[in-house]
């Protein structure tokens, strides 16, 4: 199944006060990268990014912007594409990239958070797949049990529907109506955090760190078996 993805970052920070997407965690690579690189890590066939226009990108890696493109490009891994109206609500920044996507002509879209970066490229793949496989249903949600939740795909003919959304209207409100039909896939509760405010960001970059003394724990202990 064909299967474009949108990451949609051009949110403003203001709950935060500062620039969450370039927000340094603990490897080195900046937040949005983390999230980003799922995307891109994933199955999907491409991945459009929907930032400010005036976002220097300073937050993504050399090798992402030199290899991204800017246009539509049918083989291009990676498209950056900037919402000019991005202030007017985050319906302005999912229809740019809904549009861009359609260049592609996919059977479906799959959009995340520019701030999940717990987020894994195996939850998106699982995503898509529910997609493939309950081939009745108009999107698939991602869900920590307590309803649809980014990230979630909708089939192509949810587009018309997606577009029609204005203001801060999301896909939530698509996913709360009972014209659509969908399905839920459900994942770690960590996969859904964001980095809206200080205390979220701490909780994340807190997790992030002990995961990683885990990890490095484990490998000692096998090291020794």
């Amino acid at each position: 199944m064909r299967m474009t993805g949108i990451v949609l970052a051009a949110g403003r920070s203001s709950r935060l006060g500062r620039d969450k997407l370039s927000v340094v965690m603990p490897d080195g690579r900046s937040l949005a990268t983390w999230s980003l690189e799922a995307a891109l890590d994933s199955d999907l066939d491409q991945v459009i990014c929907v930032v400010k226009p005036e976002d220097s990108l300073a937050w993504l890696p050399v090798k992402w912007i030199d290899s991204a493109t800017y246009v539509y490009h049918p083989t291009a891994r990676l498209r950056i594409v900037a919402c000019a109206d991005y202030a007017c609500g985050m319906a302005n920044s999912l229809h740019s990239g809904v549009l861009s996507a359609m260049e592609y002509k996919p059977e479906g879209i799959l959009m995340l958070l520019g701030d999940q970066p717990l987020l894994k490229a195996q939850d998106i793949n699982r995503v898509t797949a529910a997609l493939a496989t309950h081939k009745l249903c108009d999107y698939v949600a991602a869900t920590d049990g307590e309803g649809g939740k980014p990230p979630v795909a909708f089939r192509s003919h949810m587009f018309g529907p997606l577009l029609s959304l204005h203001g801060d209207e999301g896909a939530r409100k698509i996913m709360r109506s009972t014209n659509y039909s969908g399905v839920h896939v459900p994942l770690p509760e960590t996969r859904f955090w964001d980095a809206d405010t200080e205390p979220e960001l701490k909780r994340i970059l807190s997790h992030v760190t002990e995961s990683g003394r885990q990890t490095i724990y484990q490998e000692k202990i096998n090291n020794h078996v």
